[in-house]
């Protein structure tokens, strides 16, 4: 079947996770012949989202692929309900046959793991969950280069922090703030001179508010300032998702961050990409497609190799589907790159990553709509790392009605059972068994934790025309991903345009058709979205 396929492109692309296929949207854009190919059969890679039936062959086959067990490790999976049963089938039928009033006390459904494999296709669950700041890189990027159109968010409704021992919500927003009654009268004034201050903060400027607390603490700064103990956890924690071990002007860059992207969309600085993270390269492949590209899934390749043609042009010789490829330049992720390109040692110090998935019949905190959350848990050990919590529910297209998915990460210590499990503790019930138990947490169901390789790598000194991408990282948002696509991009096509705008059909001027009214009208509604 690939007799006929061509063999020689300009930018050939191996993986499609997000920094391979932000890559792929550039060059297409540019009108580059671009050939996207990926060993797997589906879109994203480690970033990728999938229904519970394809996360259950995720899982086979990290436990059965060498090369999938040196990324992906300490897989633990574990159900908290039982297969279906007679006795279970008799259950569930008494309460399908209770009473119209018991139905109005909004009695729960009773799961089983029948009813996932049933329901497997509304699930979207992601192996690299990750928001997007309404004002960071990556939404620029989306509405610049008018990928947006290709997606839908959600706003994240509430963000909450673990204080006293229990959940509490963190006031975002300048009236949240002021209506809050967890924080004094005289805590708000020194908040939100707090708050202004670091919104004003400008690295290019040498005599700024913080430029002698380079080498000290965040923490050590909010104490100098006299916030109370209180407001310092809101700050450092719940805004920074930070330690007591971090830099002031890394707190102060989170925390501007944070703050600068309030007030866009919603009443929190955060976005949810609809039917998952996972969704977001295949937008930028889909816009890559428009503009030419061609793609390839389930084709691994064989070899790489680069040689010095007669011209003395240098090209990558890639062999592929039983051909012989060539490409100026190859775009490549880490986890499919050959060992001999890359450097012996890693880019810069890192450590990996600890994930787990939960799958819950409740939210984790009541909430008169359902809840999109962003919990961050400060450590529970002095020296120990933050935990962010993610939970998205049926209204994002993540999971059927009734259930939600809760998300846990962060750096790796010991394994991802061992770094996490303490914190889900905290807010789930992990207990086998009953679900009509009473508790005031929210019943797990089935939960997965994994470690990730963090791939921080390098292409080896003296190979120009190769370029690595690494894949996901710990951060909640997407920015080095961006920014690694553009400093690459940059590297391939210096003085190009990174990803400009693409303009729709009832924008382009047709010289033998001069747009009358009629005209327009019938453009506007074939596109169906007035600019």
């Amino acid at each position: 079947m690939y007799d006929d396929f061509p063999t020689e492109y300009q930018v050939i692309v191996v993986g499609t996770g997000m920094v391979e296929s932000i890559l792929a949207a550039a060059c297409s854009r540019i009108r580059l012949e671009v050939l996207h190919l990926d060993s797997s059969d589906h879109y994203g890679g480690l970033w990728a989202s999938y229904n519970f039936e394809g996360l259950q062959k995720f899982i086979k086959e990290v436990n059965t692929n060498p090369n999938m067990k040196n990324v992906v490790y300490n897989v633990q999976e574990k159900w908290y309900i039982g297969k279906d049963s007679p006795e279970e089938e008799t259950k569930k039928e008494g309460e399908e046959g209770k009473t119209d009033d018991s139905k109005a006390e909004g009695a729960k459904k009773l799961w089983t793991r029948a009813d996932f494999a049933t329901e497997y296709r509304k699930f979207n669950i992601d192996t690299t969950p990750k928001l997007l700041f309404s004002r960071g890189p990556l939404v620029e990027l989306l509405i610049s280069s008018d990928i947006a159109r290709y997606t839908e968010f959600r706003c994240v409704t509430r963000v909450l922090t673990w204080l006293n021992d229990k959940l509490a919500p963190v006031p975002c927003s300048r009236a949240d703030v002021f209506a809050t009654e967890a924080v004094s009268i005289v805590e708000k004034r020194m908040l939100m001179k707090m708050l202004t201050s670091i919104v004003g903060y400008n690295e290019e400027e040498m005599n700024n508010e913080f430029k002698d607390w380079n080498d000290k603490t965040f923490k050590e700064y909010l104490t100098h300032k006299g916030l109370t103990p209180n407001l310092i956890h809101y700050v450092l924690f719940a805004i920074a998702g930070g330690t007591n071990s971090m830099l002031c002007l890394d707190g102060v860059r989170e925390c501007k961050k944070f703050l600068m992207s309030l007030g866009r969309y919603g009443n929190t600085p955060f976005l949810w990409p609809m039917y998952g993270s996972g969704d977001l390269p295949q937008c930028f492949c889909r816009l890559s497609a428009v503009f030419g590209a061609t793609y390839c899934l389930n084709q691994p390749i064989d070899s790489i190799e680069t040689k010095t043609e007669d011209d003395g042009k240098n090209v990558v010789v890639v062999k592929c589907m039983s051909k012989t490829l060539t490409c100026d330049h190859l775009i490549m992720d880490i986890n499919e790159c050959p060992k001999e390109i890359l450097s012996p040692e890693p880019a810069e110090a890192s450590s990996d990553i600890s994930r787990a998935i939960f799958i819950t019949n409740e939210t984790i905190m009541p909430s008169e709509k359902e809840p999109l959350t962003l919990l961050r848990f400060p450590p529970l050990e002095e020296d120990g790392n933050a935990v962010t919590v993610l939970e998205v529910g049926p209204a994002t297209g993540s999971c059927p009605k009734g259930l939600f998915l809760v998300y846990f990460f962060t750096t790796k210590v010991k394994d991802a059972e061992s770094d996490l499990k303490p914190y889900a503790e905290k807010i789930l019930n992990l207990s086998e068994g009953d679900q009509t138990e009473n508790s005031d947490k929210p019943k797990c169901l089935w939960s997965l934790y994994y470690n990730v390789k963090d791939t921080s790598g390098s292409v080896r000194e003296g190979i120009d025309n190769v370029h690595v991408c690494c894949g996901p990282d710990v951060d909640l948002d997407f920015d080095r991903a961006v920014h690694t696509a553009r400093k690459i991009f940059e590297k391939m096509c210096p003085g190009k345009e990174f990803l400009p705008r693409s303009y729709r059909y009832n924008e382009l001027v047709f010289e033998d058709a001069p747009p009358g009214p009629e005209f327009q009208k019938e453009d506007e509604d074939a596109d169906g979205d007035k600019e």
